[in-house]
């Protein structure tokens, strides 16, 4: 992790990847596919009171190698696990202050979204059938305010949902 001037909070958002692909006909292989997901989004957050842009950026996450998807297209959802971040002391800030636009997508449509933790939300679905893509995208950190906040590391795990499904 970088080391960040005592000036500035540091937000991290990990990244836990869940896979399901859909069922298919017992007849029928079951679609595979090679994802690659960031570790995590960053966010160097220098002023409470203005959003601030995630790092990387932009956050790329890329699919080859998708294999038997007869028919379906290929869905990338996520989901934080908490309602907040973790903070080292004081208030927390909750999920739905970080959202995301898309940059780029490849093979597919990508969907502006807002964090939740009790939903998940749908950021790229491909065309029929691909053999691969990839959607970019900027994640966001809403002004957490200074009410309570304490400087240092405050974290969010995600959930990635990774599917096949018949649009």
């Amino acid at each position: 992790m970088v080391k960040m001037a005592t000036t500035a909070t540091k937000f991290c958002l990990l990244a836990a990847a869940v896979l399901l692909l859909g069922s298919l006909a017992a007849a029928a292989p079951p679609p595979s596919v090679n994802v690659t997901v960031p570790a995590f989004v960053s966010f160097a957050v220098t002023r409470v009171n203005v959003s601030t842009t995630g790092s990387p950026n932009p956050f790329t996450i890329s699919f080859t190698k998708a294999d038997h998807f007869n028919k379906r297209a290929f869905r990338i959802s996520v989901k934080a696990v908490a309602g907040s971040f973790t903070p080292p002391a004081g208030s927390s800030i909750p999920a739905s202050n970080v959202s995301w636009s898309i940059v780029s997508a490849q093979n597919g449509t990508g969907y502006n979204g807002t964090l939740s933790s009790t939903a998940y939300t749908i950021v790229y679905q491909s065309v029929l059938e691909p053999s691969s893509g990839s959607v970019s995208l900027t994640w966001s950190l809403g002004a957490p305010g200074a009410s309570g906040l304490r400087a240092g590391d405050h974290t969010l795990s995600l959930s990635w949902r990774l599917e096949a499904v018949v649009p």
